[in-house]
């Protein structure tokens, strides 16, 4: 197909208003700056190719926009900054090769000067590069000529990004992971940012210094401090843990008072995901058995499932189960958990916990994006779980950063279960949900993993409102615990 050159340049003009107004227009930067924009800040300095990858909605191209903000707030030329959405309108019509005739159009037409001939480095942004179905290949061979480029690209599709990126990017490519926002975000959107930011820092570096001196005294003193302590402070956190509850971290859905539009937008992200991100990338046929399997983990949530049940509950092969949860896992819509135990064969003997856990898509599925959820017990239990088991292995992702945090279960003999279990500093920090009026009772598995895991530093209960030190055990809010994430 013959490319439309100038067809192409009005596309891209109108896709970087900046070359004409040095600005990129309010509506497409917004002010709140997520942590995860600091990070990769610094990456614009670095040669490699910067890839997000994440679910829909979770903020991907506004960053984009606010990195590319950040740019020209630093001087940088406008014209030397590039974004291409590969979901733009009638792009696909215009042109066989769109990653390589964009860049081809504008070095002719927008810098004017061959890419390899620029002196100050040019910034690419790509917004959903999975559209193009040689995007690893194309890119490879431009970063291999060494050009003054620096390419940022964004994905939702996670699947066909890693396996794009091992194919051709290897050594070439840093990927970062961009899931809904965390529920420190949420608080920072709402106001006063930088308190709440320097806030969860410091109980964060409070978490990790308690367990690594097994000194649960800090916790309690740090938890409990004066700036967490007034009734505006908790007031604050409450009203934000039960919006967090209902529908999670999804930006656009922040500022909505409306939780009947809310769920009609989950429910549209939930579909778009399943078609897209899963369906047509893995070829799965058998549609409905993938979305049961997905019912019954939204409200199995938090169990201990075996393949073999979930396939008889289905009526279909063990092998199919195995392969859709790999498929839901790699795509963030499930969570599972081993069993801790320092014996990897014991870990894959033993049966897996299964989450949803975002709680937004959970309440989606169930039908529970209401304020009734807040106040039933029921449903209550493991979408507060299912919360915490996320957090915790994102803390681990903050304090050891790695490529896939790992939060476990535990369980003796006598069947007296820990909910999680996480390591931080190498020491194995179990932790209980209890959210309810007296979260003191039902405390054996944790007592039990304890005297039975020596290096354990203490126990932690994640309660309701309970702040306070029992023996070796420190009971903290759930506001304050996802506060320090």
């Amino acid at each position: 197909m013959p490319v439309d050159s100038d067809q192409v340049l009005r596309l891209l003009s109108d896709a970087n208003p900046w070359w004409e107004t040095g600005k990129v227009p309010q509506e497409l930067s917004q002010p709140y700056r997520r942590r995860d924009f600091y990070v990769l800040r610094d990456e614009l300095k670095t040669r490699p190719i910067t890839a997000l990858g994440g679910p829909r909605q979770v903020g991907k191209t506004t960053l984009l926009y606010q990195l590319i903000e950040h740019l020209l707030g630093s001087g940088v030329d406008p014209r030397r900054v590039l974004f291409v959405s590969f979901d733009l309108p009638g792009l696909a019509g215009l042109t066989s090769a769109p990653l390589n005739d964009c860049l081809s159009i504008y070095a002719d037409r927008v810098v004017e000067t061959p890419l390899r001939k620029l002196k100050d480095t040019a910034y690419v942004f790509m917004d959903e590069i999975t559209r193009i179905e040689t995007w690893h290949r194309d890119l490879k061979g431009w970063f291999d000529l060494r050009y003054p480029l620096k390419f940022f690209l964004s994905s939702s599709s996670l699947a066909q990004l890693r396996s794009g990126s091992a194919a051709s990017l290897a050594g070439r490519i840093n990927s970062h992971l961009l899931l809904t926002w965390k529920f420190v975000d949420v608080l920072m959107k709402r106001g006063r940012a930088d308190e709440w930011n320097n806030l969860g820092l410091r109980l964060r570096d409070t978490l990790r210094s308690a367990v690594e001196a097994s000194d649960p005294r800090q916790i309690l003193n740090r938890f409990g401090a004066r700036d967490l302590a007034s009734s505006t402070v908790r007031s604050e956190l409450r009203s934000a843990a039960d919006r967090y509850m209902l529908t999670d971290g999804f930006p656009e859905l922040l500022d909505s008072g409306n939780l009947s539009w809310c769920s009609r937008r989950l429910t549209e992200y939930l579909q778009l995901t399943l078609a897209n991100d899963l369906y047509r990338f893995y070829q799965i046929r058998a549609t409905r058995a993938f979305e049961d399997l997905l019912g019954l983990i939204a409200r199995e949530s938090g169990q201990l499932l075996s393949y073999r049940s979930l396939a008889e509950t289905l009526g279909t092969q063990e092998r199919t189960v195995i392969e859709h949860l790999d498929y839901l896992e790699r795509t963030y819509l499930v969570s599972q958990a081993q069993f801790f135990s320092e014996s990897r064969a014991k870990r894959i003997r033993r049966q897996r916990k299964i989450y949803l856990t975002n709680p937004g898509l959970r309440n989606c599925i169930l039908g529970t994006v209401s304020r009734r959820t807040l106040s039933d017990p029921g449903p209550l239990g493991p979408l507060v779980e299912g919360i915490v088991h996320d957090h915790a292995k994102r803390l681990v992702f903050c304090l050891e950063p790695g490529p896939d945090p790992e939060a476990f279960y535990w369980r003796d003999r006598q069947n007296r279960e820990v909910d999680i279990v996480v390591r931080i500093s190498g020491k194995p920090l179990p932790i209980e949900v209890k959210y309810r009026t007296d979260p003191s009772r039902d405390l054996d598995g944790l007592k039990s993993f304890l005297e039975q895991v020596p290096s354990a530093p203490f126990g932690l209960v994640v309660t309701r409102d309970t702040l306070e030190l029992r023996d070796n055990i420190i009971f903290v809010p759930l506001t304050r615990f996802l506060l320090a994430v």
